[in-house]
């Protein structure tokens, strides 16, 4: 028995578990990984696990891994012939159970590293998508395949650990899923003095963020429109992703359209071109599915040029707004090029996004989409909870007054009526001592003209004080003032030649301006044209009229909510 027990001993000797050594990721390593993230369509997280895996393993991961929940991954030997060498393969691989997943089920990206005709190494991904890879995200996967396999067997890295003799024998070791206690190391490290503590870059990048998404809500208090909403999400979308064009559409409580859509563009002529060409934000896009918590895509647009038309990428991202169960509204972000949005930007917006939500759906159950000239508010009556939204809580009343928004666009479509169909309309900010772009009609015209100046979209400002501009000195001197080129309402937001082409474009320069004054006071203007002829002594009197009813009715509906 004695030799039996030592045969025994001598076959299957006893020896101590090895924990996983795991090598941080080098710089070349993290720098592919991201470019791959950025290169591949839906690929949302990567990760290296070098081969073999039992003592002496390299993990490097960049975005979101399940995969690495399951140990049969992470200890897998890969035969010569099981994968291509660095080519990437997609698998229905179940998800391990101790990862939360919500959505669609994501696929198993899987590659077989190879260099110098030797696996060094898996590469594991996350893809949430069903549809094939296109060429060029081939190629890329193929590059990163390479670029990665080299990296982890290199020099570098085969340094990290010392390889056991020739004479010692290698035995496989099977780690528990528990914890394993640390052993105890013979390297003495010192540990940092208290004052000077060791952050976790991780953690501080979430902090970053946690104030990023505090200041958003915060800036969003005492906000009581959709517009004003607007202009703090397109500040924080810009800060964070850099965005050349972002947009929010609220739809229709009732009818599946778009009730108000705030859109920002850049200054540049192509940012100009992409916001003619528009984006599908209404109620039946994709993104109004709800089938994810955003959706991104590559669309392309033509922009005209010394050489003609060219074709522009642009990477769209866009998240859906939600309260209550309901998808209420679309926020759109654009950027040329079809690098798309990274996954960092991607997540922080989806946090301000959300922040922003719930006082979006108020404003919209309230129709409060621009500011209205009326004295401030207490945010409470204007922007309602959903408690007391709810019609069970309100008292049965009479038809409701209507608001300043809805009797200033029945001025526009009046004028329209009577066939003035490019008017705009401007607001007095006596605070900032600024004229504001507020409404515009519908006509081809008028959206081109819309387009370049960014009058619905509040980008159309003068300084009330502006000598030489034609609509300031009508709202200064309270009288009607024509203007007969189009150079005399846009200065100084264009200059001559700037002026000169935008009158081409909307074929036509002349325009008169007829101030809307309320209880004596001037509180915006009406701009009929600009146009090729010049209105006739008729029209200008029904204009005149239609803007003295206007301002009676603005009196009276601010004289019934003091």
């Amino acid at each position: 028995m004695a030799s039996a027990a030592k045969a025994q001993t001598l076959e299957s000797p006893v020896i101590d578990p090895t924990p996983l050594s795991v090598v941080r990721m080098t710089p070349p390593v993290e720098a592919t990984l991201r470019i791959l993230l950025n290169s591949v369509p839906y690929l949302i997280g990567a990760a290296v696990v070098r081969q073999p895996a039992v003592g002496d393993a390299v993990e490097a991961e960049v975005g979101r891994m399940p995969w690495l929940h399951d140990r049969r991954l992470l200890t897998l030997q890969l035969p010569d012939d099981s994968l291509p060498a660095n080519k990437a393969i997609l698998l229905d691989w179940p998800v391990p159970y101790q990862a939360e997943w919500v959505g669609v089920p994501p696929r198993l990206l899987i590659s077989r590293l190879v260099t110098n005709d030797r696996t060094v190494g898996v590469l594991l991904g996350t893809l949430i998508s069903r549809d094939q890879l296109s060429a060029a995200a081939r190629e890329a996967l193929d590059l990163s395949c390479e670029l990665i396999a080299a990296a982890v067997g290199s020099d570098s890295l085969a340094t990290v650990s010392v390889p056991a003799p020739a004479d010692e024998t290698r035995h496989l070791v099977i780690v528990p899923d528990e914890l394993m206690p640390e052993p105890e190391s013979s390297l003495v490290i010192e540990a940092p003095a208290e004052s000077e503590p060791v952050l976790d870059p991780k953690d501080e990048q979430d902090e970053r963020d946690r104030q990023v998404v505090d200041e958003v809500a915060r800036a969003l208090d005492e906000l009581t429109d959709a517009r004003s909403i607007g202009r703090v999400l397109r500040d924080a979308v810009t800060a964070i992703a850099g965005v050349d064009g972002f947009s929010v559409a609220l739809f229709n409580s009732v009818r599946r359209e778009v009730a108000y859509r705030y859109k920002v563009v850049g200054a540049d002529p192509d940012s100009a071109e992409m916001g003619r060409q528009a984006v599908d934000d209404g109620p039946d896009c994709y993104a109004a599915r709800h089938d994810r918590r955003w959706h991104g895509f590559v669309r392309e647009i033509g922009v005209r040029g010394p050489e003609g038309v060219e074709a522009r990428k642009i990477s769209v991202l866009q998240y859906p707004l939600i309260a209550l169960d309901e998808v209420f509204g679309v926020a759109t972000l654009q950027i040329f090029g079809d690098t798309g949005f990274s996954d960092h930007a991607t997540r922080l917006v989806l946090r301000v996004i959300e922040v922003s939500s719930d006082r979006l759906a108020a404003v919209r159950r309230a129709a409060r989409f621009q500011p209205s000239l009326s004295p401030s508010e207490s945010a409470a009556a204007a922007v309602l909870p959903p408690v007391a939204a709810a019609p069970s809580f309100q008292p049965p009343t009479t038809a409701e007054a209507p608001t300043t928004d809805q009797i200033l666009n029945d001025l526009v479509t009046k004028c329209t009526e009577i066939g003035l169909p490019t008017t705009f309309m401007v607001g007095v900010d006596p605070a900032a001592g600024l004229l504001r772009g507020e409404l515009i009609s519908t006509s081809p015209a008028a959206r081109e003209l819309d387009y370049a100046l960014g009058i619905s979209v509040g980008r159309f400002t003068i300084e009330l004080s502006d000598r030489y501009n034609a609509i300031a000195r009508a709202c200064r001197e309270g009288r009607i003032v024509t203007s007969p080129t189009l150079d005399e309402l846009v200065q100084p937001l264009r200059d001559a030649d700037g002026a000169a082409t935008l009158e081409r474009l909307v074929q036509g320069g002349r325009s008169t301006i007829i101030p809307i004054t309320v209880s004596g006071d001037v509180v915006g203007a009406l701009v009929v044209g600009p146009m090729a002829d010049e209105p006739g002594f008729s029209t200008i009197v029904k204009v005149r009229d239609l803007v003295n009813e206007t301002a009676s009715r603005l009196a009276e509906a601010w004289r019934t909510k003091h």
